[in-house]
């Protein structure tokens, strides 16, 4: 095991709430680089492994996704990449990927922000989609990370707006329920986790973070009426604390 984390009146108000909120993550330290692997469990089983990466780019950071799942005569291989940059503690996506083949029809989705002209278009042809635009929306894997700004910057209690793989808004919340001594592949480690809160929902999702590895994701679980879908567990994880984004002062 490799153990490598518009009115005058409202002016004051305004700024006084924006000095106070860039001061949560004035003293957080740039996001680390990792490589993380995963073994994906059903039911005691192993059925695939996974991978998650961070590296600096020249723009900012870019975060990986990779999967390679196999369930009887089922098969999923997919791939994400999402691209951003991080502004006083909120995380803004530039691009999003998503690649999927296996069982069924392969799937190709992209979605590309630009946050100074306040546009998102999608698809491989970079179609423009009519959107009101909102600096906070977060893609499909980026939120992960702007959660892990959050709890550093002592937050427990999540609520985010998502782009889905066609640009469309959904509002996820998280919060901590619980803290854990977790045994995993990895290792036995210290974890919170943290449950998604949906309402009318046959849905479960948690996910267990570990502080000492600098809030990295150590377990992901899913089941639909309470009956598990999977169960993901980190078995080895290489990590370089604090790092700048390439080009950054």
């Amino acid at each position: 095991m490799t153990k490598m984390i518009k009115r005058r009146f409202w002016a004051p108000f305004v700024i006084v709430t924006s000095l106070f909120s860039n001061a949560l993550y004035a003293d957080i330290a740039p996001l680390s680089e990792f490589n993380a692997d995963y073994i994906v469990y059903r039911a005691g089983k192993k059925h695939g492994d996974a991978k998650r990466y961070l590296k600096t780019t020249e723009q900012g950071y870019q975060l990986g996704y990779s999967s390679d799942i196999s369930w009887m005569i089922f098969s999923d291989k997919r791939e994400e990449t999402s691209d951003f940059v991080i502004n006083n503690g909120q995380i803004q996506p530039l691009r999003y990927i998503m690649q999927r083949s296996g069982t069924g029809p392969n799937r190709y989705y992209e979605l590309n922000l630009d946050p100074v002209k306040k546009t998102l278009s999608e698809g491989a042809n970079q179609k423009q989609k009519a959107v009101n635009w909102q600096d906070d929306c977060l893609d499909q894997i980026s939120y992960q990370l702007q959660l892990v700004l959050d709890l550093k910057a002592g937050k427990t209690d999540f609520n985010y707006t998502v782009l889905n793989r066609s640009g469309n808004t959904k509002e996820y919340h998280y919060k901590v329920v619980a803290e854990e001594m977790l045994p995993l592949p990895y290792g036995n480690i210290k974890t919170l986790r943290i449950a998604r809160i949906e309402q009318n929902s046959d849905k479960q999702i948690y996910a267990w973070v570990a502080p000492e590895l600098d809030y990295m994701l150590v377990r992901l679980w899913r089941g639909e009426d309470n009956v598990e879908q999977f169960d993901v567990q980190l078995y080895k994880l290489d990590i370089t604390p604090e790092t700048q984004p390439i080009g950054s002062p």
